[in-house]
């Protein structure tokens, strides 16, 4: 049965319908058995066969999977302001490099020398009111050769930026324009590797604005000293009360942040005086920095520098783009389901980098969909249920509903019967959630581990559906 999400997803763009079933095939039993690695998720040899050669074959190119996936999110871009947040994540395959021939061109050397793989650059959909993921409008899989040079050797910095790896952040954004034609309003979303100047030239238009988190403390043009320091000595213009999760490197707490944020003309860099840039460029820069007050002694202070082409008219406006951009944690989630604590990608064992390619663009909207069951819970939209699940999944949801819920009111379902907040939370309950709001969340991992268990449920209850039906007295 190929999942609902999943349906027609490829039509139209291989060769041969052929493929693009088998595609949906693949896309379907991915999502069905939590693992993208073929042995695991192909249920009879000729289905693993199947698998093998379809990846393997050379009329299926990532590219045109991915086509696919931009039309699906085409059909869902109906807000009239999208956030667009992209980010890059290396796909390691140095456990099994053995497995591809030498200098596949698919394949190249990654950041730690010794290291085979290729990146993995998305540009994640999301819309901002529901703060729901509505798919990819780019994916960008690309690898570096295999001789190993050094950025001094490849001479790097002096290369134009349609030569750098950096270009990535702008030609994303040149197919998301292709993508998201109807959107009125494109708010792109970037960490610190997006603060580059060509981007913040070449980028913004009359719909496309930039919010991205600076790293270098750049010269201005009308004024004395650098972007940093006039941030540090602007006045507060509000607070906010920021909720801090214990990690390695911060203690739990409830942080004071204060907020700045001031016009600036950013300087165009002397490396650039030979480019016909503008002299430069105006945005709004802000800083979010924790008070001194509930800093712990032993820790750095929570500190976002921020750059936009919106304009900032009030503090709420500076909030609301501070809102934007901690939704840029999604596409970390993301990688999360998409590797080894999900999916597990890189354990795969196709032996080229085209095979890993095309099945990277699969494994992408397989995530998505599992990102879409945990953060239906946190939204307040009643999204429909059939947006993942099929008319005979829904009917199974309800049986199984009754078997996890408890006794009392606490251990109920609390969301609307046959939204897709409903069915994530019967998925949780599946992995050993509790349920109890007092326990907190069901995480991304959770729910995967949930969905793996109804898949396997549902599969038994098709067969007993089909035993029942059958003449059992007739030979």
């Amino acid at each position: 049965m190929i999942h609902r999400e999943i349906q027609g997803l490829f039509t139209g763009l291989l060769s041969d319908h052929r493929l693009e079933k088998r595609a949906e095939k693949v896309s379907s039993d991915i999502l069905t058995f939590g693992k993208v690695v073929v042995n695991r998720f192909s249920e009879t040899h000729a289905e693993k066969i199947g698998a093998y050669r379809m990846l393997s074959n050379k009329k299926v190119d990532y590219i045109k999977l991915c086509q696919g996936i931009y039309n699906n999110t085409f059909k869902k871009a109906q807000a009239p302001h999208l956030l667009c947040i992209q980010d890059t994540s290396e796909v390691n395959l140095s456990k099994h490099k053995e497995s591809f021939e030498i200098n596949d061109p698919d394949l190249g050397q990654l950041t730690k020398k010794g290291n085979v793989g290729y990146f993995c650059h998305p540009m994640l959909v999301i819309d901002p009111v529901t703060e729901i993921p509505i798919g990819f409008s780019s994916i960008n899989l690309y690898n570096r050769g295999w001789e190993n040079k050094t950025k001094y050797e490849r001479k790097y910095k002096s290369l134009p930026i349609n030569k750098k790896e950096s270009n990535r952040w702008i030609t994303s954004v040149s197919q998301t324009k292709l993508v998201l034609t109807d959107t009125p309003s494109i708010t792109v979303i970037g960490d610190r590797e997006a603060d580059i100047y060509d981007e913040m030239v070449l980028v913004p238009d009359d719909r496309i604005d930039l919010l991205i988190r600076l790293t270098h403390n750049r010269r201005l043009y009308d004024r004395d000293g650098l972007l940093f320091d006039i941030l540090s000595e602007s006045s507060i213009m509000t607070t906010f009360l920021a909720e801090i999760k214990s990690n390695r490197k911060r203690q739990n707490r409830t942080a004071k942040i204060d907020v700045k944020y001031v016009k600036v003309k950013i300087q165009k860099p002397s490396k650039f005086n030979k480019k016909k840039y503008p002299e430069y460029v105006q945005v709004w820069a802000i800083e979010a920095r924790e008070s001194s007050k509930t800093v712990p002694h032993d820790e750095e202070p929570i500190l976002w520098r921020l750059l936009t082409t919106h304009e900032i008219n009030s503090s709420q406006d500076a909030m609301t783009y501070i809102g934007w951009y901690k939704q840029r944690w999604y596409i970390e989630e993301l990688f999360r389901v998409l590797k080894k604590q999900g999916l597990d990608l890189e354990s795969s064992q196709l032996n080229t980098g085209a095979a890993m390619k095309n099945l990277t663009v699969i494994a992408l909207h397989v995530a998505l969909v599992i990102m879409l069951l945990k953060l239906s819970m946190q939204s307040e939209e009643n999204l429909d249920a059939d947006l993942v699940f099929c008319k005979e999944q829904k009917k199974f949801l309800n049986l199984v509903n009754q078997q996890v819920q408890g006794k009392t009111l606490k251990q109920k379902n609390p969301f609307n019967k046959n939204t897709l907040a409903w069915a994530a939370w019967i998925i949780a309950r599946l992995s050993g959630w509790s349920g109890y709001g007092s326990h907190g969340k069901a995480g991304y991992i959770s729910l995967k581990r949930g969905y793996d268990i109804f898949n396997t449920k549902f599969d038994g209850y098709l067969i007993a559906l089909k035993l029942f039906e059958q003449d059992v007295y007739k030979e």
